[in-house]
């Protein structure tokens, strides 16, 4: 096939002849028609290419514009899981602190507890064996975590910190056979243990007199007095009451009123124990 510049053409010539043709082809395209039709149906024919050619572009701008606005959702829905658990925290003494005021304390100058320092967690894992009843979650020793702490959600007292690493913590479930946490009647302040006795049963009511009022649907609080947990906070209802037929010891249960079972957003709680850094 005869090549429209030959090797030997000079540069300029072929630069000259190249302007020339666009040039007439210009003029041919503005004022005659058949330009026109011709130049449609080309466009036609090649427009699926521009498609093909912007989809890589257009895909990547979609998967980024939903990647953002999947991050933007997660950070929002944590933020607002967050302000609901402090929000609900703070509901759950209204009924002590009503009953309380009711009673006129004796110390009027003592408050019923002091506004502890908060921080919200995520549980990051939970323990499968049967008979271990903990969880971890994603605070440790850099945000002022410390044994012993109290771990609530927003019905009640779920556990307290067993050990803490660098920036996770594990926890021990009020459940847990290995925890004991002291409590007392909301109804009549008459104060016991609350023993774990497994998730899969109800705690064990311990260290009462034999004669002890109480009744089914008692609510249990705590009481304060192992300096740990901050009194008057949920922890379980009454839900058996019976009696030893040999000593006529009572045997009580109570259900746990946090939702052990279900646990991702929870709140630490600084007490007397803990002293919570500048930077938490």
């Amino acid at each position: 096939m005869k090549l429209l510049f030959s090797k030997r053409s000079p540069l300029s010539v072929q630069l000259f002849t190249s302007l020339a043709l666009a040039l007439v082809l210009i003029v041919l395209d503005v004022n005659y028609r058949p330009f026109k039709e011709i130049r449609y149906y080309l466009d036609t024919l090649i427009s699926p290419l521009y498609y093909v050619s912007n989809a890589p572009k257009s895909s990547f701008d979609s998967l980024y514009e939903m990647s953002k606005t999947r991050e933007t959702l997660i950070n929002e829905n944590t933020n607002l899981h967050a302000d609901l658990l402090q929000q609900k925290n703070d509901l759950l003494l209204l009924e002590h602190l009503k009953h309380e005021n009711d009673r006129l304390r004796e110390l009027l100058g003592s408050p019923l507890r002091h506004d502890e320092q908060k921080m919200a967690a995520q549980v990051l894992l939970t323990d499968t064996d049967p008979y271990v009843y903990q969880f971890v979650v994603n605070k440790g020793k850099q945000d002022g975590v410390y044994v012993g702490q109290p771990v609530v959600d927003e019905k009640g007292i779920v556990g307290q910190i067993y050990q803490t690493a660098q920036s996770t913590s594990r926890a021990i479930l009020l459940c847990d056979y290995q925890h004991a946490i002291p409590v007392q009647v909301l109804r009549n302040d008459i104060g016991m243990i609350a023993v774990g006795n497994g998730c899969s049963n109800d705690l064990t009511l311990e260290f009462m007199p034999n004669n002890v009022d109480i009744k089914v649907g008692d609510v249990l609080v705590t009481s304060g007095l192992d300096g740990r947990f901050p009194e008057g906070y949920p922890v379980a209802v009454v839900s058996s009451v019976k009696l030893d037929i040999t000593d006529s010891t009572p045997i009580i249960s109570a259900t746990p009123t946090a939702d052990l079972k279900r646990l991702r957003y929870l709140l630490l709680l600084w007490g007397n124990q803990g002293v919570k850094h500048d930077g938490s």
